[in-house]
């Protein structure tokens, strides 16, 4: 689990705070020396355990989860010397409705106070709405200033060199997450940090619950999920993959587990499920195996079946069983990657436009494809 908490991060959002107003009252507070209980201290559910901090950010209620009008497809993105890796993160982002329709409200850079420094938020408003204002007919866009910005993005990767499209993707959330956090105290529960407009698009819950075979106590932890990874080696659909990710595993022998009420090694069954479903589902299919090659590993490349939609339900841990969250989700992105390595090869990506049709994006070359052919590819990640 310690693995999962440094890949993930967290969400949960119940009330709205302003930023400002939130940052102003730690600020005030801090100066005074007095304590800020409501911002400061998370609440716990005393049934699971799960906490969640005590007010939100942004509050989930306010996305615009589908497109609000229907627009003309947007052009592609120029190729700035091994960017493809880049470009294609940056059509999906692009296409993912609350995302978008946020940036095109302008509301962040209404609010921002970074100043000259670099702000994801605002280079990706400002890439998003470009994007919607030309069309596939008014030439390729040249991110260049994305590209330049690749060092405050991510401070390994360098420009001119191919890099892995998952870790860039993982990288341009988190700096879209200190975007929405600049200014804040520092000082705030970190489960309040983790209620951001980030985390209300693409954050959820994993719950790993261990239950002791000799007193049946159960003991449940939390992890922040903004992707799921999935083992696909024998697997052929992502279904398949999803049982495995959440198939029971017995603790037992050199793995035996020491619970807490009867305080002796036991052996004990651990299951991962999904305990929060995030408003955008973002699958890595893990097709590189890194630790078999000085050069970046082999690469599984066999088809891996993924549906136009994906019921979640299955995977959803018991104790949520009828509790209100979405677990139908609609496919609107697939990023390929063709080659033998994640740091060769070419990235190209197939979206869902405002209209419903969909599209192929590589590089600067934008065309039209069925749902069929999209739907065969081998894809590397799913946008949902």
């Amino acid at each position: 689990m310690d693995n999962l908490r440094k890949k993930y991060r967290p969400i949960n959002a119940k009330r709205l705070v302003s930023p400002t107003a939130l940052s102003r009252t730690l600020s005030q507070g801090a100066a005074a020396g007095s304590k800020q209980p409501d911002l400061l201290q998370p609440l716990v559910d005393p049934v699971s355990g799960f906490r969640r901090g005590a007010h939100s950010l942004f509050q989930k209620s306010r996305l615009t989860p589908a497109w609000q009008s229907v627009r003309k497809v947007g052009p592609g993105l120029q190729n700035l010397g091994n960017t493809c890796f880049l470009n294609s993160v940056l059509q999906c982002l692009t296409y993912t409705p609350p995302l978008a329709n946020y940036l095109l409200s302008q509301e962040h850079s209404r609010q921002c106070r970074q100043g000259n420094v670099f702000c994801m938020m605002c280079e990706l408003e400002r890439h998003v709405i470009r994007s919607f204002e030309l069309n596939q007919q008014s030439g390729a866009i040249c991110p260049k200033k994305i590209v330049g910005s690749l060092k405050a993005i991510a401070k390994h990767m360098r420009v001119g060199r191919q890099e892995d499209s998952h870790e860039f993707l993982r990288y341009v959330v988190e700096a879209m997450q200190a975007s929405c956090l600049n200014g804040l105290n520092s000082k705030i529960d970190a489960r309040v940090k983790e209620t951001t407009l980030v985390h209300a698009i693409f954050g959820g819950y994993l719950q790993s619950q261990i239950r002791c075979s000799r007193c049946h106590a159960d003991s449940n932890t939390f992890d922040p999920l903004l992707d799921l990874s999935l083992e696909v080696r024998n697997c052929s659909s992502i279904q398949r993959a999803l049982s495995t990710f959440t198939k029971p595993e017995l603790l037992d022998g050199r793995n035996k587990y020491k619970c807490d009420k009867c305080q002796v090694l036991v052996e004990a069954r651990k299951q991962l499920t999904i305990y929060q479903t995030p408003e955008v589902l973002t699958i890595q299919l893990k097709r590189f195996d890194f630790g078999h090659s000085m050069f970046g590993g082999g690469k599984i490349n066999k088809h891996i079946e993924y549906p136009e939609t994906l019921d979640l339900a299955p995977y959803i841990s018991p104790s949520r069983k009828g509790v209100e969250m979405n677990t139908r989700y609609s496919l609107y992105g697939v990023l390929v990657h063709s080659g033998s390595s994640c740091h060769s090869g070419h990235y190209y990506c197939y979206i869902k436009a405002t209209s419903g049709a969909w599209y192929c994006m590589d590089d600067s070359s934008v065309s039209s494809i069925s749902l069929k052919q999209v739907l065969a590819k081998t894809a590397y990640l799913l946008f949902y």
